[in-house]
Order: C-alpha cells, then structure tokens, then sequence
C-alpha cells in the first residue's frame, strides 16, 4: 500500500504554501474561519486533478470557488506535490503545477486565457545502497513537452507530446513496458476520503431504497448498519473491539446490534422500477431502558461518533492513504478525547487521518510533530508550522508554570503574536516556500 508522507499545496484559496509532514494522526489548529477547511479541500482537489479525465481537468483549472482572489496569491499557479513510499525500500516524489484559467475582456470580447499544466515531475528513490538518490523519471517544463525514463538503464531520456490538460502520469499509465507502470498506477489510484460525518449524521443510519434498471442496483445514501452487519459476520474480532470502544467512548451504551430484515420472500414483478433490499437496522440497548431501540434515536453525538469510528475501520481496510475529518472534538466530552485519539490510532493501521480544530483541549493530548497551528498573517493567507523542537520544553514549561494545558497557552501565545510578530520565528518553524 502507498504511504503517504507530505502533501505540498500552493496556489488555492488562500493558501499561498502550505507543506504538510503527516503523521499517523495530524491537526490543523486554528480559529474560526482562518483556512482549514481550504487546506483539507486543496488536498481532495489536487488528488482528484490527478485521477480527472482531461475535460473535467479543464474546468477544474477554472472553478471560481478555488481561483484565488488573494492579491498576494492572485495570478500564481497551483502546485501540488505529494511524497511517500511505495514500499519499504523505494520512495517516491510527485508534482504537477497548472495556470488557473482566467477571462480577460479585449476590444474583441471575453477571451478565455490560461487553463494550462505547466510542470510535472515523478522521482523515485530505492533506499537500498550506500548513497540512496531520488532517480527523476519524467521531467516537463512546459505546456506540451514532456521526458520520461524509457528503461532502467537511464542513458537517454525520451520525448513525450502531451496536451497541456492532460498529465504526463495518465499518458504513461498506458505505457505498460515501462519498468515503473506499476508505481505510476499506485499514485494514480492513491484514496483519500473526506469523512464528512458532521453534515447530517442521521442520513447514514436511515433505511434505503433501491434503484433498479435492466443490469445494476444503486444504493443511496449510506449503509453503516449493512457494513457492521457484514463486519460481524467476516470479521467478529474487529467488530468486538469496534463495540468496546463505543461502549467506553459512551457509557449508557451496553450494546449495539445490527440485524438484517431480509426480503428474499417478497415478491418483485420484472417491470417494477424499484425493489426493496434486505433491511439493515442498528438496535442499541441503552443502562436505562427497559428495551432495545434504533440507534437513530440516540443523540447526534453518539451517531457521530460510531460513523466516524466505522469509516476509520473502512478506510484502514480498503487501503484509504488518508482519511480528513472537520472538527474531531464535536459532540465528545473534554474527559474522552484521549481514548478516543487512542482508539483512533488502533484503528488506522497504514491510514492516515488528518483533522481540523479550533479545540484547545485536544491539542494536550497530541505531540509537537503532530499539531499545525495557525498563525496571524499580514498578507491574509493561511500560515501553518509545528513547534521548533528546540521551543517544545519552554512551551511546556510555560504552559505549565500559568497552570494552563498546552493547547490554551499556544492561543495565548497567538494572541501575542498579532502584537510582536517576532515570536512567530522564535517559537515556530520557518515558513516553508
């Protein structure tokens, strides 16, 4: 499975540079509409660019949304770059950078400029050898000219015509010779899912209907309850310790049942345009209740919390790279976010989670390479970067001599950081361009 190690946004939004080193849990700290949810969005839109047929690719170069309106951002290109391993023994480095489309008016009307990938790049990097190096395999540099490593011999680098909405990555996918198509199809299929479980939880919990036509059936909406079902059944070991989480993470809970209504028995004529599926239901027997009920009677917070706990257990299954969640801390007692980060990471296994916060609560309960605060910025464009390792133990220190958690001090220290910029450097790690 692809690791993924750091993700490097430019160009989007408001985010000028953004370079993050994930861990197997990540934080993005931050107030109130500061940019996290841009930086969470940049990195489902620079993976999706990659996986996008050329059409869809050139609208995408012309979204509105994500076109920056930031005049010190304005007019610069967006760059994605992602590193990690394939294995063990080999590392890789990807790029692509593009020229958001504009419209400019002339005497002769609205002419649609731009819209065009600039650069890309692939390098791999066999840690086995005395001086392991990064082995570049395609270089391109403009618009509709590429090079690529034909063989592994890397004497003479061979010319690629490419258009300039289409990446060298997709072309070369088809190039089943190469010595690396197996790599490139690894970065081409990397998943990474937004686990929107905040929206509207009660949505995944509801009974659905099925669609039919002449060859398929489409399921809407979500199926927690037929997941857990099946997770029972194929894997009863990973839905006990699913369940004993739940029942420490919410203590009125005793247990949680997923029970099947099958509809084998129901008769279907051929030209009805629906029938109904087996019904999956989850049953939750409560300390307090005499019986047991649906589960979608339950607070919002506990079914947040069971689908955020169940898509981290799909995802880590299905080999999701990364996993993004909006503001972990909602719907969860102060007293549970250290079991639930520690649940979290028995569950994630090679996933990784990145999350956003404005939590300093949580922030206590996680180390200094995992937590990206937030800085002020006089240029207006998001500004993340970790603790300097040489600060971590006066920051701690410091925390603790106010009597304040780690989390509360570094909001403090924000705030005097709007006043004396300089503490920015004293405090964080450099900038990174």
């Amino acid at each position: 499975m692809v690791a993924l190690k750091k993700i490097t946004i430019k160009g989007i939004a408001n985010i000028g540079s953004v370079v993050l080193d994930l861990q197997q849990i990540t934080a993005l700290l931050a107030t109130n509409n500061y940019g996290k949810s841009n930086v969470l969005s940049a990195i489902e839109f620079g993976i999706g660019f990659i996986q996008q047929l050329p059409e869809v690719r050139q609208k995408m170069m012309g979204l509105e949304s994500c076109i920056s309106v930031n005049k010190f951002i304005a007019g610069k290109p967006f760059e994605f770059e992602i590193e990690g391993s394939f294995d063990e023994s080999t590392e890789f480095q990807y790029g692509y950078s593009f020229i958001w489309k504009r419209y400019r008016k002339t005497e002769d009307g609205i002419v649609d400029t731009g819209g065009s990938i600039i650069n890309e790049f692939l390098k791999i990097k066999s840690k086995i050898g005395e001086k392991p190096k990064f082995t570049t395999l395609v270089n391109r540099n403009a618009p509709n000219a590429a090079k690529y490593m034909p063989s592994q011999t890397g004497r003479c680098d061979k010319e690629i015509a490419i258009d300039d909405k289409e990446l060298v990555l997709n072309k070369l996918s088809n190039y089943d010779d190469l010595f690396y198509h197996r790599h490139i199809q690894d970065i081409r299929n990397i998943r990474i899912v937004d686990a929107d479980y905040l929206s509207d939880p009660v949505e995944y919990f509801a009974i659905k209907m099925v669609v039919k036509d002449e060859k398929h059936k489409y399921l809407s909406g979500g199926q927690i309850a037929a997941y857990l079902y099946n997770l029972k059944q194929k894997d009863p070991d990973a839905y006990a310790i699913l369940l004993s989480a739940i029942t420490v993470l919410i203590p009125t809970i005793e247990s949680i049942e997923p029970i099947v209504i099958s509809a084998n028995n129901l008769k279907v004529d051929d030209d009805a345009p629906y029938e109904f599926p087996d019904q999956y239901e989850l049953v939750v027997k409560e300390k307090f209740n005499n019986q047991q009920t649906r589960f979608q009677y339950l607070s919002t917070g506990s079914m947040k919390l069971l689908y955020l706990l169940t898509t981290i257990i799909r995802a880590s299954r299905e080999g999701v790279q990364l996993l993004l969640v909006e503001e972990l801390e909602n719907s969860i007692h102060p007293s549970l976010l250290r079991t639930l980060l520690d649940v979290i990471a028995m569950f994630l296994d090679d996933t990784k989670l990145l999350f956003t916060s404005h939590s300093p609560i949580l922030v206590r309960h996680l180390s200094a390479p995992q937590l990206y605060v937030g800085l002020p910025s006089s240029k207006g464009e998001v500004d993340f970067r970790t603790i300097r390792p040489s600060k971590v133990n006066a920051v701690l220190q410091i925390a603790g001599a106010g009597e304040m958690a780690i989390g509360e001090y570094l909001f403090e220290l924000l705030q005097d950081t709007e006043s004396d910029p300089s503490l920015i450097d004293v405090y964080f790690t450099p900038k990174k361009a």
